[in-house]
């Protein structure tokens, strides 16, 4: 990308940004010349349209082969109506159900069956069967304003990612304040209010927006105020820390929308959260994702050594500054897990206090991936009935609960993880070697902010994940 120099106008970061994506395997078109009546660059039949149905028409075919027309017609109108009803922030939620999840249609087949059946939207696993497209200056009608967006990726026809620029000169948070607010629909603060965005619609489908005036590079989900917008700093964990002169618009595009890292990002690290009341968009930071997917390879590894340990339960380790969002990072790994590597495992969250075993639960269930009041253990021989129960997903427990003396396992499964929250000194005594007399087979992990447990007590900490 060119020196900061030569940043004196929009267009140039913006040419240089499609440049990058074009390096990173994006096609390009820049959209600018196309009028009302003729947005044939895009292949859209007016302005008011945000999907690319050419190309989600093409994807759903090359996808999900061999089906009847209206079931493609299904999926479409799936991707391309919403409940008007609706806040933005809900609408976005239940079309991230759709890219993730596959849209539902019905159709009879052949020999006039009724069949139901997922079509996917996206291909998460192979990043070259799928369509990936940064449009430039992008025209969108809204019910009462016409705007253009500065940059818009679409994968398979859907605008996933927003990315507003300004001038190397001008302040970055101009980007979010005098474009991205309009476009959005939010007051003077950036909270989430029921003001209508001007081009609401290009919002139905993103996944997280973009500011930048080329220096400074900041991400952010729809509902993220600016306290939330997060820069991207590594590519990989022992990467340095970037220097004050780092260009930071290159390392976000290259550490965000590298093709299989933005499918990774939005299959495994993006959560809805009610946890306040109001529905929260997250979307994991940087060092979340860098972290979980650090302890998913020692967990699929096939290196003697490290195969060695996981065969004693030494998963890891998995440190955390406070208020770095340890609770999402605990949920994003075992989501990833079940999802990724088997939906056959089964987590057990442990912590020392009510407080803490509350909040993670809470988490969980505020995020619709487990529920409180059926997934914690309210006594030790719960605990011990919900260890046995090899069908059950998570179990959330304090770990005076172990206090018992264990006199046969209570199960023998490789497939049980062992998270302990704020992991220190009191989950390494006797309360800790009942838990994996109980659980002899199962791997272990900690997350904690405070490195507090110490050689000197015979249990030092195993190689960290992060």
């Amino acid at each position: 990308m060119n020196a900061r120099g030569d940043y004196s106008e929009d267009g140039m970061i913006q040419k240089d940004a499609a440049a990058i994506l074009g390096e990173l395997g994006w096609s390009s078109v820049h959209a600018q010349a196309e009028t009302e009546d003729r947005p044939h660059l895009t292949g859209r039949s007016n302005f008011t349209e945000t999907v690319l149905t050419p190309d989600l028409r093409a994807a759903l075919e090359r996808l999900n082969p061999g089906l009847p027309e209206e079931a493609y017609r299904q999926a479409i109108d799936q991707a391309t109506t919403h409940d008007h009803a609706k806040t933005l922030v809900a609408i976005n939620q239940d079309k991230y159900e759709l890219l993730r999840n596959g849209a539902l249609v019905r159709f009879k087949d052949g020999a006039g069956r009724a069949v139901e059946r997922r079509l996917r939207l996206v291909d998460f696993v192979d990043p070259d069967n799928n369509s990936f497209k940064a449009v430039r200056e992008l025209w969108v009608r809204g019910r009462n304003y016409l705007r253009r967006a500065d940059l818009v990726g679409f994968v398979n026809g859907l605008p996933l990612v927003f990315v507003e620029l300004k001038r190397f000169d001008v302040d970055y948070h101009d980007a979010y304040k005098k474009n991205y607010r309009d476009y959005r629909g939010t007051d003077e603060s950036g909270k989430q209010v029921a003001i209508e965005g001007s081009i609401e619609q290009l919002f139905h489908w993103n996944q997280f927006v973009v500011f930048s005036n080329g220096h400074i590079a900041r991400y952010a989900s729809i509902t993220a105020t600016s306290e939330h917008h997060y820069q991207w700093k590594r590519l990989d964990e022992d990467d340095p820390e970037p220097g004050k002169s780092t260009m930071q618009l290159p390392l976000l595009l290259r550490g965000m929308m590298d093709r299989a890292r933005l499918l990774d990002i939005i299959e495994n690290f993006i959560l809805f959260d009610a946890s306040e009341g109001a529905l929260a968009k997250i979307v994991a930071r940087n060092h979340q994702y860098l972290g979980v997917n650090r302890v998913i390879a020692r967990l699929q590894s096939d290196d003697d050594k490290v195969k060695a340990e996981l065969a004693t339960g030494q998963l890891g380790v998995f440190w955390h500054t406070q208020g770095s969002g340890k609770s999402y990072s605990i949920v994003f790994l075992s989501e990833k897990i079940r999802r990724r590597v088997s939906a056959g495992y089964t987590f057990v969250v442990v912590t020392d206090r009510s407080e803490l075993d509350g909040q993670i639960a809470g988490t969980y269930t505020h995020c619709g991936r487990a529920h409180a009041k059926d997934d914690q253990a309210q006594s030790g021989a719960n605990l011990r009935a919900m260890l046995r129960d090899s069908n059950r997903s998570y179990v959330f427990t304090l770990i005076q609960k172990y206090r018992e003396r264990v006199t046969e396992p209570y199960s023998e499964r490789d497939d049980i993880i062992v998270i302990s929250d704020e992991a220190h000194r009191s989950q390494y005594g006797r309360l800790a070697l009942n838990m994996r007399k109980g659980l002899p087979n199962a791997k272990f992990i900690g997350f904690t902010g405070t490195p507090l447990i110490e050689a000197a007590e015979g249990n030092p900490p195993a190689k960290p994940a992060q």
